[in-house]
């Protein structure tokens, strides 16, 4: 594939450039691959406590009724109240930050296009050797897998529930 020098001129993209859009791709590559990673965490720790949760209520619940009796079970009502609104609390919170992680992943994905969209037309265009050529191909090709990643996550169907 030839390069119409004059089309593209050397010095429209400087090799200070491709080392700066190199730097991007990792730099936000990382970020996402790291925050999708605590997305993740904090998806099935979630999952996990509320199926934990619900095994500990009915767990309770059939202790209650099959083991105890009229006068401890009026005195260890009261667990089931504390035990719903720490684990409310505990959920809110947890909802919380992974809403922020959310967030803060969408904002770098977003970001992370924009570098992949000019990594691209810098890839087109520049006049660079054969090891610079390839150094942009592999960190363009980690930053899309990145990308890629991040949408799996965001559209996983498993365990929907957060």
């Amino acid at each position: 594939m030839a390069i119409d020098k004059e089309q593209y001129p050397r010095n429209s993209y400087s090799d200070e450039d491709r080392k700066l859009i190199i730097s991007l791709l990792n730099e936000y590559a990382e970020k996402l691959l790291n925050i999708c990673e605590e997305i993740d965490k904090q998806q099935r720790f979630l999952t996990v406590s509320l199926l934990i949760y619900s095994l500990v209520i009915f767990i309770y619940f059939h202790l209650f009724y099959h083991f105890i009796d009229n006068t401890t079970a009026t005195r260890s009502l009261i667990i089931i109240p504390i035990v719903f609104c720490t684990f409310m609390i505990y959920m809110y919170f947890g909802r919380q930050k992974l809403g922020l992680l959310k967030r803060n992943a969408r904002i770098i994905s977003t970001r992370l296009e924009k570098v992949i969209r000019v990594a691209s037309q810098l890839q087109e265009h520049i006049l660079i050797d054969f090891a610079a050529r390839l150094e942009l191909a592999l960190r363009l090709s980690d930053a899309e897998w990145a990308l890629q990643n991040y949408t799996n996550l965001i559209n996983r169907k498993l365990f929907r529930l957060f």
